[in-house]
């Protein structure tokens, strides 16, 4: 009609246009915190260390490594069971995985008969409230013990800074 301000067809595209903007923004917005979290120092080395834990030990066969891993070897990511029986302190942990954080790794079977292992020994990981920065990771491994049989269990590593 003649005189008529807006049309259908104004008014239909002015609709399309705002919720694409929305879209289009609302993932912006989600790509960029995705990538500051990528970015964060203390994740990419949480990462790191979470990848080399699945390594072999070196030297292997003997609780003093020089590089620190649990893997039974390069193409057996599951882990061994011995290293477990280990003991290592904090510093030496650090060392042999070449951080300046601070970290705990807590090996707990998915079943309750078996008891979980905290990496450093007798470490307790601090409270939430009492860390500056902290990145928790989890992945699930399978354990072989010393008599060949295997159990699954998470594998937490909480990389932190205080």
């Amino acid at each position: 009609m003649k005189g008529q301000y807006f049309s259908f067809d104004a008014i239909i595209g002015a609709v399309i246009f705002v919720l694409a903007l929305v879209a289009l923004l609302s993932y912006w917005h989600s790509v960029r915190s995705f990538l500051d979290y990528q970015n964060d120092p203390l994740t990419k080395e949480a990462l790191r260390i979470s990848n080399n834990l699945f390594l072999p030990p070196s030297p292997s066969g003997t609780c003093v490594m020089n590089r620190f891993g649990l893997a039974m070897g390069i193409d057996d990511r599951r882990i061994n069971g011995k290293i477990l029986d280990c003991t290592m302190n904090e510093d030496t942990l650090k060392k042999a995985l070449g951080t300046n954080y601070n970290m705990t790794i807590v090996i707990a079977g998915t079943t309750s008969d078996i008891p979980s292992i905290t990496i450093p020994t007798g470490a307790v990981p601090p409270a939430a409230s009492s860390t500056t920065n902290a990145v928790n990771i989890r992945r699930l491994a399978t354990v072989v013990k010393a008599d060949g049989s295997t159990y699954l269990a998470t594998v937490d590593l909480r990389v932190y800074s205080q």
